[in-house]
């Protein structure tokens, strides 16, 4: 009996709608299709890397971050301690407005890796004797290593990007001591060789950093029939720690359930929809959504008609988790699932 199933993480698919439009729908039938005809379409809370992550046995909890950075380093860097607290730690620029402090989108900055180094060696002698050590992969992605538990709780970047990040600073039992330390760092870097020669130029100041998706690696659990898809450091950390074999993106998802097992579970991250949402830009997030639609909401919809796949999930969490079936897309008098909001 076949029961193939496939879990798609989409995060920020339903703000990139919101932003479009609800008449973008009459663009994208089988999403439309999708909404119309699925099971359910249910809140939930979780984030969802936690989702995907809970689905492998990891225990999630409102007051912890979701490890985001631990696993990516894993999958980047190779260190598998333990005993290593992780934050992810973006270079952001952030821009006053009035009562506000706004954090710019993240193309603004454009660093460069030479750029980068110098920066996160200031912070790490400025830092030492609070345990801070700064890994630099890259202009954009820089993580912050700690030897013990930060405890505070965090928000995703991509997240904040364009909002007031006053309201959305770290909080929990340490938060003071965070907070005061953030600071001071915007200090550090407000009289910096690099960002004083950027400005010069007419460049973006990196004028602090964002910590998010903080922990240790977690404690996962593997099952033969259950795959991941996934090209991000994410997802190949969470292949690394649990075990699970991990497939590359197929470029046409109606071939996406070719040499695969019967009963297969397959857990699909993309992130096509929060990366034009970081962009500001309406033009690339109507191009994405087109190309959803074709790529992916179109193949997987006749996949699910055929029969071939009996159970799709699509997760945008914290937010809505849409619940369809085989079953479910012969009902065709099922009407009425709108838009989230």
């Amino acid at each position: 009996m076949n029961n193939n199933t496939i879990n798609l993480y989409l995060p920020g698919i339903w703000a990139l709608l919101r932003h479009a439009g609800s008449e973008i729908l009459a663009e994208m039938p089988s999403l439309q299709l999708l909404l119309n005809r699925c099971d359910s379409l249910t809140e939930n809370s979780l984030e969802s890397e936690a989702h995907l992550l809970s689905c492998l046995g990891w225990q999630a909890g409102e007051e912890i971050d979701v490890p985001i950075a631990a696993l990516e380093q894993l999958a980047e860097n190779g260190s598998s301690e333990d005993a290593t607290f992780w934050f992810r730690a973006d270079p952001v620029n952030l821009q006053e407005d009035q009562n506000y402090l706004m954090m710019s989108y993240p193309s603004e900055l454009n660093l460069d890796l030479e750029e980068a180094e110098a920066l996160a060696d200031s912070i790490n002698q400025h830092f030492a004797e609070d345990g801070w050590k700064i890994d630099v992969v890259d202009g954009k992605r820089w993580y912050l290593k700690l030897v013990e538990h930060a405890d505070i709780q965090t928000t995703a970047a991509w997240r904040v990007v364009g909002k007031d990040v006053f309201n959305l600073m770290p909080v929990g039992n340490n938060s003071r001591q965070w907070h005061s330390w953030l600071m001071e760092l915007q200090m550090l870097l407000f009289s910096h060789p690099v960002n004083q020669a950027r400005v010069a130029q007419g460049l973006a100041a990196v004028s602090g950093l964002w910590l998010w998706g903080g922990g240790g690696l977690p404690v996962l659990s593997s099952s033969s029939n259950v795959f991941l898809r996934g090209v991000t450091p994410f997802m190949q950390g969470v292949a690394r720690q649990c075990g699970c074999e991990i497939k590359d993106l197929a470029d046409d998802m109606s071939t996406v359930l070719h040499d695969m097992p019967l009963n297969s579970e397959q857990l699909m991250m993309l992130e096509q929809a929060r990366t034009a949402l970081q962009s500001g830009s309406l033009d690339q997030g109507l191009s994405v959504l087109n190309e959803l639609e074709e790529k992916v909401f179109q193949p997987l919809v006749a996949l699910l008609k055929s029969g071939k796949l009996k159970h799709l999930m699509l997760i945008d969490t914290p937010g809505f988790v849409l619940d369809a079936s085989a079953g479910g897309m012969k009902k065709w008098w099922r009407r009425g699932k709108c838009l989230p909001v």
